[in-house]
């Protein structure tokens, strides 16, 4: 991404101070750095589920405790997102799926948006140039609920018509604005209101962004939900609600017609599979994020574990730095320039990360030429949501929707309630010879990286929200995990360092909270990380609480027989297991 867009759309959220307050704890003293955040880790004895939103959650568990599987569950869960959270999901966006089966072989679905056939650079060149609204011409076609459809008939156990049912309800009911919801719809509020077609589905009355706990219900979404539980996802992609979609791009100038949407398939993928200190690591492939989560573990477990087990200064720059040679070398492999380069397939290879490591010097930064970070390496997806669920079987879904910015191109269709992705908008319009340059049915990278992390007697789901800082947020979550033995709860609230790769310049983003402190950031700032944000809690104003990502995370302890989520305070999700069947397992 440009740094045209990270300072116009990645740093101006706008959260309410209470609510920053009462999410980051309480004030330390003595110039100690506030407590890190809080949140409650759920417990189950029959699953567990854990997303960004409490609706989406509740959603998921329903299913389970009606004896569907995780993917009925996770399927459910995500349809009720696009009504609960929808700046970053929806029926307008693209999903990615990792299924781990209690009995099978782990499978990617990739959701990948492609471009439509009649996508023109030179359009969106002049559009871009003159510093106007993309609006309907940014949107490629929505994969979502094709992706989820698919996962439901080949993995699931229930028809969509019973999945679709709590997204139904919630769209009926209404959902109760959080104050992270608040926060993102206030960051693009202008934007929002100059939508005709956006204004007065988000905002309750076509102006503001409401308050904590008003209700806001979605009747048009309601009826588009209903459609496809009558009529299937066929009718999206191939019936009349396809030609709704398409005779609405062509009058708005949008490129996204019949023949893409009847022509579009998920597919399915290998997961990509490595392991770190033992435990086995289950990630998405590319287009995915999942190469960098691999790349960096690789190269932090040619350390010692005694080094990353202890809150240290070099556990901080080895989190940074092992994020650094990940993301360049992952980018530079997607860029085609790596096997002249040297960094090939094999960049993923224990020799490779043993190389990378030997770089790395305690007390200095590394400098970029050493790093070889490729230019123009902009991912799709800046806004994301993700979901995390386990059955009591031990199937596993881990899931990333993205609308490639927080309610996408701020653009709906009349009647259907829902708002579509921009994913054009981030393409290269210019250069044929990049990976990212507009091509018809090209699909593009994203830093999207649902994983699961399987130990002997443990398995953990995560993923993350949060762009180009989901990798090294999740690689800093499982070494939290592994190298310092927490325990859920704790691995997903310590406060992060991490890489932000897409600012201009790069970046270190430090959360100041215990235990680590500005004289920390101070010091690293001396190693040469001269390039840093900084968040210290507790946070003030419009405090970015949320760029520091939202990783969603459940787990069963086979040890203890235990189903464990948590949901990241960052972005107030919500994590539950099914109380019913738990309260049945534990008797009277």
């Amino acid at each position: 991404m440009s740094s045209g867009r990270l300072s116009r759309h990645g740093l101006r959220i706008a959260a309410a101070a209470c609510a920053l307050a009462a999410l980051a704890g309480c004030t330390a003293r003595g110039g100690r750095p506030a407590a890190p955040l809080y949140a409650v880790a759920a417990r189950s004895d029959h699953g567990m589920v854990a997303s960004g939103s409490e609706e989406a959650t509740r959603a998921g568990v329903a299913v389970l405790e009606q004896g569907g599987n995780a993917v009925d569950a996770a399927v459910a869960a995500a349809f009720a997102l696009g009504v609960a959270d929808p700046g970053g999901s929806g029926l307008g966006g693209l999903t990615y799926m990792l299924i781990a089966p209690a009995d099978g072989i782990p499978v990617a679905i990739d959701g990948s948006t492609p471009a439509p056939l009649a996508a023109d650079p030179a359009a969106l060149r002049a559009i871009r140039d003159s510093g106007a609204y993309y609006g309907h011409a940014a949107a490629s076609v929505p994969t979502t609920p094709a992706t989820l459809a698919h996962a439901l008939a080949r993995y699931g156990t229930l028809p969509l018509s019973a999945v679709l049912e709590p997204a139904i309800e919630i769209a009926e009911q209404g959902y109760r604005l959080s104050s992270s919801n608040i926060a993102w719809t206030t960051s693009y509020l202008d934007e929002i209101r100059a939508s005709q077609s956006l204004r007065f589905i988000v905002l309750a009355d076509g102006a503001s962004p409401g308050r904590p706990g008003d209700r806001l219900c979605r009747p048009e979404l309601r009826q588009t939900l209903l459609r496809l539980a009558r009529e299937g996802v066929e009718t999206f992609y191939g019936g009349s609600m396809a030609a709704e979609i398409a005779a609405d791009m062509a009058r708005n100038g949008g490129f996204v017609r019949q023949v893409d949407l009847a022509t579009y398939r998920p597919r399915e993928l290998q997961p990509l599979r490595s392991s770190y200190r033992g435990a086995e690591v289950v990630t998405f492939p590319s287009p995915g994020g999942g190469p960098e989560v691999v790349a960096a573990l690789n190269i932090l477990q040619t350390f010692p574990t005694t080094v990353l087990g202890e809150p240290s200064l070099q556990r901080l720059q080895l989190l940074i730095e092992s994020a650094r040679l990940a993301h360049a070398d992952h980018a530079r492999h997607i860029l085609g320039s790596g096997a002249a380069a040297g960094f090939g397939v094999d960049y993923l290879s224990e020799r490779h990360a043993r190389e990378r490591a030997a770089l790395i010097t305690p007390g200095r930064a590394l400098p970029e030429s050493e790093v070889q970070e490729a230019a123009g390496t902009s991912m799709l997806g800046e806004h994301t949501t993700h979901l995390s669920v386990i059955d009591a079987e031990g199937t596993v879904v881990s899931l990333t929707q993205t609308l490639c910015n927080q309610f996408g191109a701020k653009v709906v269709t009349p009647g259907l309630g829902f708002p579509y992705n921009c994913c054009l908008e981030f393409l290269d319009f210019e250069n044929a010879a990049s990976p990212f340059h507009l091509r018809p049915r090209g699909i593009y990278p994203t830093g999207m990286a649902p994983t699961i992390v399987r130990s002997a007697d443990r398995v953990t789901v995560l993923g993350g929200a949060g762009s180009d800082r989901i990798p090294p947020s999740l690689v800093a979550v499982i070494s939290n995990l592994i190298d310092r033995g927490m325990e859920l709860r704790e691995a997903v609230v310590e406060p992060r360092v991490l890489w932000n790769s897409a600012s201009n310049p790069p970046r270190v983003c430090i959360e100041i909270a215990e235990p680590i402190s500005r004289r920390d950031a101070d010091t690293l700032r001396s190693f040469g990380f001269e390039h840093q944000f900084r968040l210290a809690y507790p946070p003030e104003g419009d405090a970015n609480i949320g760029f520091f990502g939202g990783v969603n995370a459940v787990a069963y302890d086979g040890r203890s027989g235990v189903f464990s989520g948590v949901a990241d305070p960052r972005r107030e999700g919500f994590a539950l297991g099914p109380r019913a069947l738990a309260e049945a397992a534990d008797g009277p």
